[in-house]
């Protein structure tokens, strides 16, 4: 029963394996090209100091 149980685990470690070697997966994925690296990149990005209102929350 043991052998059964660590095949099992071996095979299906095994197709996780190569399903992310190979990029495989179960949702279709749609890649943006030009995506700013950061968000300072991006100047219409949302940034937090702008909402409105200043929070200390400490520090040095």
């Amino acid at each position: 029963m043991q052998t059964g149980y660590l095949l099992y685990g071996l095979m299906i470690f095994g197709l996780l394996g190569t399903a992310h070697y190979t990029g495989w997966s179960f949702q279709s994925v749609d890649e943006v090209k030009g995506v700013p690296k950061t968000v300072r990149d991006n100047p219409g990005a949302y940034r937090a100091h702008y909402a409105g209102r200043y929070r200390y929350l400490g520090g040095k």
